[in-house]
């Protein structure tokens, strides 16, 4: 596997321009009062995953970065920036002097591409993302190989995620890594604010039955984020500990390496399971059915007790 030298620089203390704090502030509230009414009808062709009619007002889509118009991807780039930066994941400081109004727009991609989920409400504001980053190898390549390309989470905490699932049946085409799993912070506290991780994870889901080409994902979370929800879905994660992670600072999420270690996030991996196409119906089903139990017979029949210790 191909991946880059770390080149650690000591800790400093940061102290935030109140010229940044208001930029951080004001770019939050903006894309919090952009409405994208017409993203759905935007997509090319039809979207890999949809839910919608489950009483809660949000509808999920699930596409290829192909299928979305760029005035739209930068959309959902912006709503990515500024939840990030309101987290202090992303270096609020580097923003500010590059003047961003969404995080840059990626390069196209040469290997398998990205998927994107975007979770909106009935009048088309984005409240919820998460994305699929597929292999930048152009070409699959056995994912033991020496030469093949990391996923961005192997290259920042310098680990080699997939070797140990290698299989004849098995390439770097079928292996994806979640990144940016994240709720709008400006949704107010309810039923509609919980609904919309599970959303996403239940588009997920979908996404891995539409295309069975996934069999391995990768990423990186705390404890109470993706971790936590892919273990409630039935992902078997193997959690690698005590990394010391790095990105240049020139990456707006470089910062989120330098949190505590008990804050930083942890590189994970796990086959998808078999069951797959069982595990999203029922969800669909506990999420659709509301109420005030919801989330715990979600708890109950998909992860239960052991998977919530993790």
């Amino acid at each position: 596997m191909t991946t880059t030298t770390a080149r650690h620089e000591a800790p400093e203390e940061r102290v935030e321009s109140p010229a940044t704090a208001r930029y951080v502030h004001d770019l939050a509230r903006l894309h919090g009062s952009l409405r994208y009414g017409g993203l759905e009808d935007a997509i090319l062709g039809a979207p890999l995953a949809r839910i919608d009619g489950l009483g809660d007002g949000l509808t999920t889509l699930s596409f290829w970065e192909w299928q979305l118009p760029e005035r739209y991807m930068l959309a959902v780039l912006g709503f990515r920036l500024a939840q990030f930066l309101q987290t202090g994941l992303m270096d609020r400081e580097l923003a500010h002097r590059l003047a961003l109004f969404h995080e840059p727009l990626p390069a196209p991609a040469k290997g398998v591409g990205t998927v994107h989920t975007v979770t909106l409400t009935g009048d088309g504001r984005i409240v919820g993302y998460l994305g699929l980053v597929g292999s930048p190898d152009p070409e699959p390549l056995p994912l033991d190989s020496p030469v093949r390309l990391g996923l961005p989470v192997e290259v920042a905490h310098r680990v080699d995620l997939l070797s140990e699932y290698a299989a004849p049946d098995r390439t770097t085409h079928n292996a994806f890594e979640i990144k940016r799993f994240v709720r709008d912070h400006q949704l107010p506290r309810g039923e509609q604010r919980n609904r919309v991780p599970w959303h996403l994870m239940l588009a997920c889901l979908k996404v891995g039955v539409a295309l069975d080409d996934i069999q391995v994902i990768v990423g990186d979370a705390g404890e109470r984020g993706a971790l936590r929800h892919l273990r409630l879905v039935g992902f078997d994660l193997k959690v690698v500990e005590g990394t010391t992670p790095w990105l240049p600072r020139s990456e707006l999420m470089w910062i989120s390496y330098e949190l505590p270690v008990e804050k930083r996030a942890k590189p994970f991996a796990a086959l998808v399971p078999a069951n797959l196409p069982e595990l999203a119906a029922m969800l669909e089903t506990m999420v659709a059915g509301g109420g005030a139990g919801w989330r715990q017979a979600v708890v109950s029949s998909l992860g239960g007790p052991a998977r919530m210790r993790g």
